[in-house]
């Protein structure tokens, strides 16, 4: 029994700053209504490492604003609804090499159970009382979609726009919604840019789906040969080049093995082939280019397969237990 044990290479990305800009008003002058904002600093959202072929990653930041109130008590509902309006989607997008799109969701809340949306914004509620200012913060949490395993590698950036809605009124009611003001309300909404940035790095995994098995031979048969179908599972990031090289534990860079038995007395050679034909499959080099006894291919963002092929050339030794450790490299 020929145990393949794998490598595992990891993908870095960094979701790198997510930053508001004030700009110009769109619907009323900033200083209408009983309750006044303006924006102040934000944090960063930065995802850090992120991987698209493994799980997902979960981040937060922090918005700053400051509000004020008019001479008598009142009340403000202050929401964000994050750009584009017009999208019917749920996530926000990030542009990458090939018109390839991460994808992103925004919570309201740590749990990521409530998605901001059009509809559905950030918000917040509050009462200020005869002309105080008030400096105040709410956290936004932010999640990569799950299957996003055909992003291509390189720089991912995108800018859009935030909104933010004061809706108040006097007294210590905060109103309903951002959206409709109703008699005594006054809603002023601000619109600042945002951008959003992100890297793919070039990744593969591999795994395997067993052990290459020859069963049962008769001890002094000659030129044994077998195979183990889609036995090595690469899967790499779309259009991401790999060259497979395999080292047998004598450390051949041919593919030329040994078999030990169970006393580590008596010895079966092997080699390994990468088609049935009889080439070689070996490990001569650490590179992608250097490595030229190996089997290529192209990532597409999902598993794919590798058969290995074997041959013993002689079993002529004693009845026992034969097995060998094969290293799996994978160079990209």
């Amino acid at each position: 029994m020929i145990k393949l044990f794998q490598w595992r290479y990891l993908l870095s990305i960094s979701l790198a700053s997510f930053t508001l800009f004030q700009a110009e008003p769109i619907h009323a002058a900033i200083g209408t209504g009983p309750i006044t904002c303006t924006q102040g600093s934000v944090g960063a959202l930065a995802f850090g490492m992120v991987d698209p072929l493994s799980s997902q990653t979960s981040t937060s930041a922090t918005l700053n604003y400051e509000c004020k109130g008019s001479e008598s008590n009142a009340s403000a509902r202050v929401c964000f609804t994050f750009g584009p309006l017009e999208s019917t989607n749920t996530y926000r997008e990030i542009l990458g090499p090939d018109n390839s799109v991460m994808a992103f969701h925004l919570f309201s809340d740590p749990g990521l159970s409530h998605t901001i949306t059009s509809t559905s914004p950030l918000q917040v509620t509050f009462t200020t009382e005869n002309n105080v200012e008030m400096s105040r913060s709410i956290t936004v949490h932010a999640q990569t979609l799950a299957n996003q395993t055909s992003l291509f590698p390189g720089s991912y950036s995108f800018a859009n726009q935030v909104f933010m809605t004061v809706n108040s009124v006097e007294g210590n009611n905060p109103p309903a919604n951002c959206v409709t003001p109703v008699d005594g309300e006054t809603s002023s909404t601000y619109k600042f840019t945002y951008a959003s940035s992100a890297s793919v790095n070039p990744h593969c995994s591999v795994t395997t789906t067993g052990s290459l098995d020859l069963g049962r031979v008769s001890a002094s048969t000659t030129s044994t040969s077998g195979f183990s179908a889609d036995l090595i599972n690469v899967t790499c990031t779309n259009t991401t080049s790999y060259n497979i090289g395999l080292t047998p534990s004598n450390l051949d860079k041919n593919g030329a093995g040994v078999m030990s038995g169970t006393d580590d007395t008596f010895k079966l050679p092997y080699q390994l082939y990468l088609n049935s034909t009889g080439t070689t499959w070996g490990n001569n080099g650490n590179t992608y280019a250097s490595l030229t006894n190996g089997v290529k291919g192209t990532g597409d963002g999902t598993a794919q397969l590798h058969t290995v092929y074997v041959t013993v050339p002689s079993a002529d030794v004693k009845p026992d237990n034969y097995s060998d450790t094969v290293t799996i490299h994978v160079n990209y």
